[in-house]
């Protein structure tokens, strides 16, 4: 049965401080759903349609809650304007940030406010095996419904830290490699096994205070004649470029 609590819980999860109140983040839609299934992340609670309860049975845990709906009552939880299949709520994992058994490459987001590019960044790093992303506070929140739909899965295969970007550099102590215009070209550059890429906000770039902690800037050349790359471009090019000369 769906009661008026529920509803409210789960529409309550669309605000960042509910969801951190609550330690809860919702899932919509099949693939969604699924993909964090398998990723291992903590199930709370599934609501769906009889037909897709029947038809993944076998992927969903003998142990889940399951609360069966009918469509209307589903559309009561969806923010979705389609698929609207199934509905999941998923803890928040609480990751400890160890510097000691931290290694390879580190990425670092400061001020990255566009959900989609978070979601590619974060499938970006978990594509290449990257375990880490350093966030800074205003960097925008992973549980997003934005950020959760375009990772595919991903979030629960990633350790996300939010916080202080100069606290985090001082206590790893990988060298600080930030992505800026003015930078060595990537093709050129020797990376570091064991170092961080700073990628800096989609328009004004790495913050200024920042910069006593960046011993490098690294640039993509420009060839052509756009004006730029978003972020998550960036930084796909550098982490191939990273790992096309570490891996060898």
């Amino acid at each position: 049965m769906l009661t008026k609590a529920t509803i409210k819980l789960v529409k309550s999860l669309s605000e960042k401080s509910n969801r951190f109140a609550n330690k809860l983040f919702v899932a919509e839609g099949s693939k969604s759903v699924l993909d964090l299934l398998a990723a291992n992340c903590q199930l709370v609670q599934i609501f769906a349609l009889e037909d897709w309860v029947k038809d993944n049975e076998t992927k969903v845990p003998n142990s889940a809650r399951i609360t069966v709906l009918t469509p209307k009552e589903i559309t009561q939880l969806s923010s979705l304007k389609s698929s609207r299949e199934v509905v999941a709520l998923f803890k928040i994992p609480n990751h400890r940030f160890e510097p000691k058994f931290i290694k390879g490459l580190v990425l670092a987001l400061d001020t990255v406010q566009d959900p989609g590019n978070l979601g590619t960044l974060i499938r970006l790093a978990d594509w290449y095996g990257i375990k880490h992303i350093l966030c800074s506070s205003d960097t925008v929140d992973a549980y997003n419904a934005k950020v959760v739909q375009a990772t595919m899965g991903s979030l629960g295969r990633v350790n996300l830290y939010y916080g202080d970007l100069s606290a985090f550099f001082e206590t790893l102590q990988f060298p600080v490699i930030a992505a800026e215009m003015n930078g060595t070209p990537a093709r050129n550059f020797h990376f570091k096994e064991n170092m961080v890429l700073l990628l800096g906000n989609e328009g004004s770039g790495v913050h200024p205070s920042l910069q006593t902690h960046i011993q490098q800037s690294i640039s993509i050349e420009k060839l052509g004649f756009a004006e730029s790359l978003n972020v998550a471009m960036a930084g796909a090019i550098i982490i191939d470029r990273y790992f096309g000369q570490v891996l060898k």
